[in-house]
């Protein structure tokens, strides 16, 4: 890697730890505030979500292709889980401390920042692509569901 990349991930990559370090922070005062949680409990989970994301944008930014980084971030997350892991009991019992929903409630905050800045070019889009965007949420949202509901009772949960 020349130097000029070097300096560029440079520059990603502290931006993407800035960036993590405000995540967590919200996340973490959704969690104590809306869910119940404990500081000192939803630290690591958060920690261990950080570090799992960073490596995904990590392994992005070298591999070649067109994968998009949630991608590397979800595979990363599911081997680090899985029962061969050895880490995989460490890294579910933390992030079980970390409510679904303090963690969607900052990122959803900060989406609607970026519309809500933009809004003129949200405005171009139209009632299609409105309705094609409340669409395809919906449907993300009830195929995603159906499948934990199967995967669930399929494995007895």
């Amino acid at each position: 890697m020349d130097k000029e990349n070097r300096v560029s991930f440079g520059s990603e990559f502290f931006d993407w730890v800035m960036t993590f370090i405000i995540v967590a922070i919200l996340s973490v005062a959704c969690n104590i505030v809306g869910y119940g949680g404990i500081l000192l409990e939803s630290i690591p989970g958060m920690l261990i979500f950080a570090v799992i994301s960073l490596a995904g944008l990590t392994v992005k930014h070298f591999v070649p292709g067109n994968l998009p980084a949630v991608a590397y971030i979800a595979l990363i997350g599911m081997l680090v889980a899985m029962p061969f892991s050895p880490i995989s009991g460490f890294v579910i019992y933390w992030a079980n401390k970390v409510a679904l929903m303090a963690v969607v409630t900052p990122i959803l905050a900060y989406a609607g920042v970026i519309v809500g800045r933009d809004w003129r070019e949200f405005v171009k889009i139209g009632w299609k692509g409105i309705v094609v965007s409340l669409l395809v949420i919906l449907g993300t949202f009830f195929v995603s569901g159906g499948m934990a509901e199967v995967m669930g009772r399929m494995l007895g949960m």
